[in-house]
């Protein structure tokens, strides 16, 4: 099972979406793919500090990732100007051949709107594969 998780570069990805996959994954060895898109052109960054912002952004991951169960891939990859995190990710899922996408929703309470995320509400409209949405842990600090 080829998963591609959409990282937002919080602890959720440690604290939650890692332990999902772990409950899920019972028998089975997913490989994983961590997607971290930069809104570069939404912070008009020049070219310096766009590579710079993703180093610290690949290294933040890399530490989170590094007590994983499963090995990762990481890709930090800047986002296309015009373009919406949503079908960023989507496309690369399709591009990539995951069989699913795992996103955690930032929010744990309320109606539709308020439960998801625009991000995780755009994969859930957007991509052509399932898309596992995990709750925040409550518990666990960022």
């Amino acid at each position: 099972m080829e998963l591609l998780v959409a990282a937002d570069g919080s602890g959720r990805i440690r604290d939650s979406v890692l332990p999902a996959i772990a409950n899920l994954a019972d028998d089975v060895e997913p490989t994983v793919t961590v997607l971290h898109v930069v809104r570069a052109a939404a912070e008009a960054w020049s070219d310096e500090e766009l590579r710079q912002v993703m180093a610290e952004r690949r290294h933040r991951l890399e530490s989170l990732l590094v007590d994983s169960e499963y090995p990762a891939t990481l890709l930090v990859e800047a986002l296309p100007y015009g373009e919406e995190v949503a079908s960023y990710i989507a496309h690369r899922a399709r591009d990539l051949g995951v069989d699913a996408i795992v996103v955690c929703s930032k929010r744990a309470a309320g109606v539709m709107a308020g439960i998801l995320g625009s991000t995780a509400q755009g994969l859930l409209r957007m991509s052509e594969v399932p898309v596992l949405v995990v709750r925040p842990n409550p518990a666990a600090e960022d």
